[in-house]
């Protein structure tokens, strides 16, 4: 009894055409990588208009790993934070990206809200929540400036 195992090759068209989608999908990173967009810059211009924006509230901003965009930010909040003050400002919070990736290009950032509390607890999982852990605090807010919530 032998066993005969049929193999398909594969259609040139369709290996073409997912070529081309994965080359299109990482047309951003290859332009950031091209024009030499300098993230000291683009953190320097974002990060004191977050903190401006969501005033005390915010307690670190953590940059991490992500394949979907140049740039990747979490926004930590304190429990003070509610979801209407969020409501309020996310058209805000919008703008901002909006503003950078039309100066820099498209998906050269994005930004996650989370609480800071659920960043520290390990007992609360999610793929977001995973990342933030992981990545690096790039702003601290400072003893003295705990006291200047909106």
């Amino acid at each position: 009894m032998s066993i005969q195992k049929t193999y398909e090759s594969v259609n040139t068209v369709d290996a073409m055409r997912i070529s081309q989608e994965l080359i299109i999908k990482n047309r951003t990173a290859y332009k950031h990588l091209a024009a030499d967009i300098p993230v000291q810059q683009i953190l320097g211009e974002i990060i004191p208009q977050l903190i401006s924006l969501y005033k005390g509230h915010v307690v670190q901003i953590i940059q991490f790993e992500n394949d979907l965009a140049y740039i990747n930010l979490a926004v930590l909040f304190d429990d003070s934070y509610t979801l209407t003050m969020h409501q309020s400002k996310i058209g805000k919070s919008r703008k901002l990206i909006h503003n950078i990736n039309d100066k820099y290009g498209p998906a050269t950032i994005t930004i996650i809200n989370c609480r800071y509390s659920d960043i520290q607890d390990p007992a609360k999982n999610s793929t977001h929540l995973y990342k933030t852990r992981s990545g690096d605090v790039i702003w601290t807010r400072k003893e003295t400036e705990e006291n200047n919530h909106e």
